[in-house]
C-alpha cells in the first residue's frame, strides 16, 4: 500500500505545481485577447456556421444532392458547437503550457467535439433512413423504423468507442467479442443481409416503383404493390400475390413496362391477292393519312413509324403497320387499336377490295374413294 500512496502523493504534488505555474502564467494581460477572440467567435458562431453550410450546399449541388431543412438545422447546430470548441482549443494551445492540465483540457474538448458530431449523426439517422422512401414507393413503416434503429445503434457504438479511446480506456477485448458475435450473426443471417442489400440497391437504382407493371423475364407479368427491404410484393394479372426476394429481382432481368413513354402497335393488314396495285396503294395511303391525323399516335422522332406493303403472303398481300401510341396507358392503347381496326375496315371497303383469310384448296381424286365405280 505504501508504494501506491507514495505514487498518488507524487502525482498530486506534480499536479499542484503545474496548477501554480499555470496560475502564475495566466495574467490579465495574457488572458484578455484570447478571451475576446473566443467571445467574438461565440457571438458570430451562427453566421460562421451558416457560411459553412452554404459552402457545403454549393459542393453538394454539383452532385445533384439537396439538403432538407431538418438536415440543415442539425448540421448547423453541430457546426456551431465545433466552431466554439475549436476556438477554445486554439486558446488553450496558446495559453496553457504543456503538462497534465493541457492534456486533460484537450481530452475534454475532444470529447465535446465527438459528442457534437455523433449527436448530430444520431439525430440525422431518421432523415437518412427516410431517403429510402419516395413519393411512389411505399416502404412499410416498420421496415424504415428498423433501419433507423440499426443506424442509431451503430452510431452509439462508434461514438462510445471514440469517446473511450480519447480517454485511453482499453476496450479491445470487448470489441473482439462484439466482432466475433457480429461475424456469427452475419453467417446466420446471410440470406437476410443479401436481401437487404439487394432491396436498397433496387430502390436506389429506381428500377421500378409502386404501381409499375413489370415482367420478371421468363416467369410472369404483374403490378408492383409494395417494395420492402427484404422482398417485393408483385400481384400478377391472375390476381395472385407473389413475395419475391429482392436478391432474385436484383440478379434477373426485369422489364418495366410502365417506364416506357409509348406503346407499340405492330400488325399486318392482309389484302386479297386479287387486289390491284391501285387498290393496295389506296389502302396504304389511307392508313398513312389516318395515322397522321387521328391524334392517337406519336409522330415525333423518338417513335419511328412504318406503314408499307411488306410482303406477299401465302394467300394475301400484307401491309405492315408499325406505329406507337401517344402514352403508355394500356386502356388508351386498346382504344387507339380499336379505332385503327375500324379504320382498316373502312379504308379497305372504300378501296373496293377486302381482307384475305387463309384458304386451302383440297383436290380429291374420285378414283381413290372406296365406293367409286368406273363407268363402262
Amino acid at each position: 500500500m505504501e508504494p501506491a500512496s507514495e505514487a498518488a502523493s507524487s502525482v498530486l504534488d506534480e499536479t499542484g505545481k503545474e496548477i501554480d505555474s499555470l496560475l502564475s502564467y495566466l495574467t490579465v494581460e495574457a488572458l484578455i485577447w484570447p478571451l475576446v477572440g473566443v467571445f467574438l467567435v461565440f457571438i458570430l458562431r451562427k453566421r460562421i456556421s451558416a457560411l459553412c453550410l452554404v459552402a457545403v450546399r454549393a459542393l453538394l449541388k454539383r452532385f445533384d444532392v439537396a439538403l432538407s431543412d431538418e438536415v440543415s438545422g442539425q448540421l448547423k447546430t453541430a457546426a456551431e458547437i465545433l466552431i466554439v470548441t475549436f476556438s477554445v482549443y486554439v486558446t488553450f494551445e496558446i495559453l496553457v503550457p504543456d503538462g497534465v492540465a493541457k492534456v486533460f483540457l484537450n481530452r475534454v474538448l475532444a470529447s465535446v467535439a465527438i459528442v457534437a458530431i455523433f449527436g448530430a449523426w444520431f439525430q440525422l439517422s431518421g432523415p437518412f433512413a427516410s431517403l429510402l422512401q419516395n413519393d411512389k414507393s411505399s416502404l412499410v413503416t416498420s421496415e424504415a423504423g428498423w433501419i433507423e434503429r440499426i443506424t442509431q445503434f451503430a452510431i452509439l457504438l462508434f461514438g462510445l468507442t471514440s469517446l473511450l479511446k480519447v480517454w485511453q480506456i482499453d476496450i479491445s477485448g470487448a470489441l473482439t467479442g462484439v466482432g466475433v458475435l457480429g461475424a456469427g450473426l452475419a453467417i446466420a443471417t446471410q440470406d437476410l443481409i443479401r436481401n437487404l442489400v439487394a432491396g436498397m440497391t433496387n430502390i436506389s437504382e429506381k428500377r421500378f416503383e409502386t404501381g409499375d407493371a413489370i415482367e420478371v423475364e421468363g416467369q410472369f407479368v404483374g403490378t408492383v404493390k409494395r417494395i420492402d427491404l427484404r422482398s417485393t410484393l408483385v400481384v400478377g394479372f391472375d390476381q395472385i400475390p407473389r413475395h419475391i426476394p429482392n436478391s432474385e429481382l436484383s440478379n434477373t432481368i426485369v422489364l418495366n413496362y410502365s417506364a416506357r413513354s409509348h406503346r407499340r402497335v405492330m400488325l399486318k393488314v392482309p389484302l386479297l391477292r386479287s387486289s390491284t396495285q391501285e387498290q393496295i396503294e389506296t389502302v396504304r395511303d389511307g392508313l398513312r393519312e389516318y395515322h397522321k391525323s387521328c391524334g392517337d399516335f406519336e409522330l415525333g422522332s423518338d417513335a419511328p413509324d412504318y406503314i408499307y406493303v411488306a410482303e406477299l403472303g401465302p394467300s394475301s398481300v400484307d401491309i405492315l403497320i408499325y406505329v406507337w401510341t401517344i402514352g403508355p396507358d394500356y386502356e388508351q392503347f386498346l382504344a387507339a387499336t380499336e379505332r385503327l381496326t375500324f379504320e382498316i375496315l373502312k379504308v379497305t371497303r372504300a378501296a373496293g377490295t377486302g381482307l384475305a383469310y387463309p384458304t386451302q384448296t383440297l383436290n380429291v381424286d374420285p378414283r381413290s374413294l372406296p365406293d367409286f365405280k368406273a363407268a363402262d
